[in-house]
């Protein structure tokens, strides 16, 4: 940890002013500087830094904080992260927290291994540009690839050359300790055996290199690609995994690409390391690529911490995009906003950047951006004639949509869905809700323990509490008048659609098995409550017609005797029906709120307070809104 005297003499030593001027244009207001926000597009400078208080703001898009929160915001570093990248800049020493043997002995090995990495790109980017055969054949490469110097230099290109240990008998001649050498995976090693005297190999031999930079740009480790034609070769190399490289949760081009994302709020997300490098040449730099792999949640979630959106762009090919198509469900499962592009026939990201400057490049990925819903259905679009293979590509989409943690953006989705497929969307809403209720059940599997013995009361009488007689009206509504339609929507779909948008499910378990039920039902209303009277669980048909037979404001009789009284009455009843069952559900809410914060207060945990006030606000705030709407409408 970093001690205040510390920090205070950081602060002291980095003028605000100097070091945002190093990320922007500053120009003299005054006292103050202003210039163009480099968190946010924008023509007229919104963005001000203030030398005599030490701080920065941005009136567009409202960042603000002191020289440390700006370099948390744009290198998108951690508060420690960003005090020691402020260290480091102005040589100020920082006195480490004191470490036990075994996590100093990790640190440095860990250093250790970094540094050995460096030496080999150096070694690799040297031999590319000095030695002969690296400049025939390595550079060759690239600028056959139509890769500038600027762009190999930047990313820091090499080549491997051929032989058996090159690297390795250099980096042991410059006093590398060959189990480093090991270790990052740049020297094999195979012991002495029998009639065989030990050996070191070089991992990369005769192949182009790829750095693969960390977030703080230290080199974690490499992909090599052959320049063979011998298909007995492999084409790519990888670094293998070790303390310091983690394939599943680096990405190719993150650390230059980083800043780019943050201030564009949107990242594209490609296969192989030429196609990042050709888009960044071009000019498209809000871009990283899964180096090959199958796409991960670590990187997924790495994407996250810059930007909420992500587009994918794809090449032509229909076999290489359905085995991959697997990760936009990801993407949306971490709640990300997801696109697609897909380049034409014969073309991948690389070989059509390399052929189209920047602007076209970016005219093109706005004109052929997509939401996934249109991209699965074209990806499909020949199976759309078979019946059965038409279900299995709603069932596909159904499925992703159900993937997504937030239920607005279902919702939305479902809408598309409906309007597309032309299909009515409460019947894609009964799937979402079953789908979801599937991945839960088999998130968390029942425990084992036999339930207690059930009794018929149990079974059959549902609670007599607020909330029950809330959830019983809804059903109310649902089976007698589910078809029935108010404001250009039937009850069914404005009633799916208000849980739905707060994520909310029945609480009772007698009501919540009829709405499970409901939602399995297809047919106008009379064939509903048919379907309850002749169910063959005898206590599921006798609770819903017990809920029928209840007096409530409104009837049949009143529907069938005035069509325009039909619709305002219902209207009116079903909003208020669904406007109480959810301020009774954020009653119970603030109820166990208070309670929490009750017990907070006694255990002096200040930190679960302020949280659990801030959440308790919320919910008050949200219950006083339905109040003044239940108010309206009585």
């Amino acid at each position: 940890m970093i001690d205040q005297a510390t920090i205070e003499r950081i602060l002291e030593a980095a003028p605000i002013e100097a070091v945002v001027g190093e990320y922007v244009n500053l120009r003299r207001r005054g006292a103050n500087y202003i210039a163009c926000c480099p968190f946010h597009n924008e023509k007229t400078p919104s963005f001000s830094v203030s030398p005599s208080k030490g701080i920065f703001k941005c009136f567009g898009c409202g960042k603000a904080g002191n020289v440390v929160r700006f370099i948390m915001e744009h290198e998108q570093l951690s508060y420690v992260e960003a005090l020691r990248f402020l260290a480091a800049k102005y040589n100020i020493p920082i006195e480490e927290k004191e470490e036990s043997a075994e996590q100093i002995e990790s640190r440095m090995r860990r250093d250790s291994m970094l540094i050995v990495n460096n030496f080999a790109c150096e070694f690799y980017s040297r031999y590319l540009w000095e030695d002969p055969a690296g400049q025939a054949i390595g550079l060759g490469y690239f600028r056959e690839r139509g890769f500038n110097d600027v762009i190999i230099k930047q990313f820091q290109l090499g080549f491997a050359p051929g032989g058996r240990d090159h690297l390795t008998r250099a980096a042991l001649d410059a006093g590398y300790k060959q189990d480093l050498l090991v270790s990052t995976g740049l020297t094999l090693h195979y012991p002495a055996q029998e009639n065989k005297p030990e050996t070191v190999l070089d991992r990369f031999q005769e192949r182009v290199m790829f750095p693969i930079h960390s977030l703080s740009g230290r080199i974690i480790g490499f992909g090599g690609r052959t320049l063979r034609t011998d298909k007995q070769v492999a084409k790519y190399v990888n670094s293998p995994e070790s303390e310091i490289y983690n394939k599943s949760k680096s990405l190719y081009g993150i650390y230059f690409a980083k800043s780019y994302i943050t201030r564009l709020q949107k990242c594209y997300l490609v296969e192989g390391y030429t196609d990042v490098l050709s888009l960044f040449q071009a000019g498209i730099c809000n871009v990283v690529a899964s180096s090959g792999t199958s796409l991960t949640g670590e990187q997924i979630r790495l994407i996250k911490r810059f930007a909420p959106q992500v587009t994918v762009l794809y090449d032509g090919d229909d076999a290489g995009i359905k085995a991959s198509v697997r990760g936009i469900d990801m993407l949306l499962e971490e709640g990300l906003q997801v696109k697609v592009v897909r380049f034409p026939d014969g073309d991948d990201p690389d070989s059509f950047a390399r052929k189209h400057n920047a602007s076209e490049i970016l005219d093109f990925l706005e004109k052929n951006e997509t939401d996934f819903i249109h991209f699965k259905i074209a990806l499909m679009a020949d199976e759309m004639q078979d019946p059965l293979k038409r279900s299995g590509l709603i069932r596909n989409v159904m499925n992703s949509i159900a993937v997504v943690p937030d239920a607005i953006t279902r919702t939305v989705y479902i809408e598309e869905c409906s309007r597309h497929l032309d299909i009515q969307e409460s019947l894609l809403t009964r799937e979402v809700i079953k789908i979801r209720k599937d991945r839960t059940a088999y998130a968390h599997p029942a425990e084992t323990l036999p339930p207690p013995p059930a009794t018929e009361e149990m079974q059959v009488t549902p609670g007599d509490d607020e909330l029950s007689h809330s959830e019983r009206d809804i059903l109310y509504y649902l089976l007698k008048f589910g078809q029935a339609v108010i404001e250009n929507t039937t009850v069914e779909d404005y009633i799916f659609s208000s849980l739905r948008e707060d994520d909310l499910e029945f609480q009772d378990p007698v009501y919540r098995k009829l709405m499970e039920e409901y939602t399995h039902l297809s047919g106008d209303d009379e064939a509903r409550i048919k379907h309850f009277n002749n169910h063959q669980d005898v206590s599921l048909s006798q609770q819903a017609l017990s809920l029928l037979g209840n007096p409530h404001p409104i009837n049949l009789k009143v529907l069938k005797d005035s069509l325009p009284v039909e619709e305002t009455l219902l209207k009116e009843n079903v909003t208020k029906a669904v406007l109480v069952y959810k301020s009774r559900i954020v009653a119970r809410t603030c109820t166990e709120l208070s309670r929490q914060l009750h017990t907070a207060q006694l255990t002096g945990d200040e930190l679960q307070m302020q949280e659990l006030m801030k959440q308790l606000i919320t919910m008050m705030d949200v219950r006083n809104s339905f109040a003044k709407e239940l108010k309206r409408l009585n």
